[in-house]
């Protein structure tokens, strides 16, 4: 935002309080730049006799071929325990890893560790994902908030993971189809005080496809710096949040 300086700048916390933590996939073998790779190593995994499958699943304390989870939300996945399982590989779904750096992931609870449901829950058409990256020492070294339309999976090449903000609580609510908030922009992850801020200024409170990137889209270089001390549930500074 011109003429706006980091001080100013509103934090981004302040604008999109609604945010959550990123994902933890706890092995890095449901996730491949390609799709094929992701079914072969499935196809790989259900080949395989017990002692086989335990080597490949890598388990942790979340995960073991006998943890019992329920399907992310939107994905028809088995739930039999992955000692049993022999059926065919989850239809791999797009997620960003890290910044523009988009990859394939098998959409399988048993497979995540931690793999935030409620972000699963939020996914749609017009949903819009701004995720903070890690601690940002020079000004010019990149965005320090992305947005994405695709999951992101939280992860920051500075090793320290930022929080996810979704614009829409409910991308398939009433509201978000009419990009239109309500009273109280229940369908929206968007600060109360901003979507009246912008109605006064505008007539009424928009914010819907097309729209996201007054509040996230057009977020570059030094949008968002977060300073030494500052705590990720803050997030950072938006100086060019809002358009």
């Amino acid at each position: 935002m011109p003429g706006v300086t980091h001080d100013e700048a509103p934090l981004l916390a302040d604008l999109m309080p609604w945010s959550v933590a990123p994902l933890r996939p706890g092995r890095g073998w449901p996730m491949a730049p390609d799709a094929a790779s992701l079914k072969a190593r499935w196809n790989a995994f259900v080949r395989a006799d017990a002692a086989e499958r335990e080597v490949l699943l890598r388990p942790t304390r979340s995960r073991t071929l006998h943890t019992a989870v329920a399907q992310l939300p939107g994905h028809d996945v088995a739930t039999v325990r992955l000692a049993r399982e022999t059926g065919p590989c989850p239809e791999p779904v797009r997620v960003l890893h890290g910044p523009f750096d988009e990859q394939w992931l098998i959409p399988d609870h048993r497979l995540i560790d931690v793999a935030r449901p409620e972000l699963w829950r939020v996914l749609g058409d017009g949903q819009l994902f701004l995720t903070e990256q890690g601690y940002v020492a020079d000004p010019g070294a990149g965005p320090a908030v992305l947005a994405s339309a695709v999951l992101p999976d939280g992860r920051s090449p500075a090793g320290r993971p930022g929080r996810i903000r979704p614009l829409f609580r409910r991308p398939g609510g009433a509201a978000a189809r009419r990009g239109r908030t309500q009273s109280g922009a229940g369908a929206v992850g968007v600060s109360h005080a901003v979507v009246r801020r912008r109605g006064r200024r505008r007539g009424r409170a928009r914010v819907g496809p097309g729209r996201g990137a007054g509040l996230g889209g057009g977020v570059r270089g030094a949008a968002a710096r977060r300073r030494p001390g500052v705590g990720a549930g803050r997030g950072g500074r938006a100086a060019a949040a809002v358009a």
